[in-house]
């Protein structure tokens, strides 16, 4: 059996159970992981990193947390920046530009070396799921009168977000015209009619991300183990010597071929550790 020394996981629907929070096999399976076996666990998410940073340290990693999807991987601790790749502002510009003609609810991120601020210029009340984001985000939100105006320099990504019909629309056009300006990642979630499409630097994914983080801890490709549930982390999945799709990814996904984990309130993750990294399944006492 191959000897994986990187195990490199997205969280929301796939280490995190739908409470979104990590469950004690999980928990245990990480921390023996890293200290018995010696893998370094690295998050991969389409989080920011003053959202995804709780979760890593409470997991108790310690390796570079990669968020926006790749375009930013930061220190947990100090909250270093170590890679970054922001979106051209012309292209950023354009984006906006578009998504206002389409009359999509928009949001821009930008400050890589702080806790990141969430530019808007206002969101439409039929988007319940992005004025809530907004809401328990508050203190990071930055009001502007027109995103279009107002971003003058490079972001670290633009995002629509709205139902899934309005949004494929929307990834039709983006796809169509700015294919070769900006990287289009999909995260869709039917059961919540959502969509959230992110635009990104085009040469930016999660497999730029933990490939970063890889060659700074001098782990090969083919020792990568990844594990995702989302279209966003279809590249990291593709990447990593063994990828992994969680059994809760949409049948679209599992119509591609990956070989597939439990779903994550089955602890899905636990057992990929248990099967890939111990060699065997193991249980928790009592179960």
């Amino acid at each position: 059996m191959t000897r994986y020394r990187l195990l490199a996981v997205d969280l929301d629907g796939t280490l995190l159970g739908p409470d979104s929070k990590l469950t004690l096999r999980t928990r245990r399976a990480m921390e023996r992981a890293i200290q018995e076996y010696a893998v370094d666990v690295v998050i991969a998410t389409g989080r920011r990193f003053h959202s995804a940073r709780p979760i890593a340290r409470d997991a108790g990693l310690t390796t570079p947390l990669v968020t926006h999807n790749g375009a930013l991987v930061k220190d947990i601790e100090t909250a270093a920046v170590h890679h970054y790749q922001p979106l051209d502002v012309t292209v950023a510009r354009e984006l906006l530009a578009v998504g206002k003609a389409f009359g999509a609810d928009t949001i821009a991120l930008d400050d890589p070396e702080g806790d990141g601020r969430i530019l808007t210029d206002g969101v439409s009340e039929r988007n319940a799921a992005l004025r809530y984001y907004l809401e328990i985000n508050r203190q990071y939100v930055h009001q502007v009168d027109d995103l279009r105006v107002f971003v003058k320099d490079p972001v670290t990504q633009v995002m629509f977000c709205g139902p899934c019909a309005a949004m494929q629309s929307l990834a039709q056009v983006l796809e169509r015209d700015l294919a070769t300006e900006a990287r289009l990642l999909v995260t869709t979630y039917p059961h919540n009619d959502m969509t959230i499409l992110d635009l990104m630097h085009p040469s930016c994914s999660k497999a730029t991300g933990i490939a970063y983080v890889a060659s700074q801890l001098g782990v090969a490709r083919e020792e990568i183990l990844a594990v995702g549930d989302n279209y966003n982390d279809l590249d990291m999945l593709h990447y990593a010597g063994r990828g992994i799709l969680m059994g809760n990814a949409e049948p679209e996904l599992k119509a591609m071929g990956f070989e597939l984990t439990a779903p994550n309130t089955e602890d899905g993750v636990a057992q990929v550790i248990e099967t890939y990294i111990f060699g065997r399944p193991t249980s928790l006492p009592g179960e």
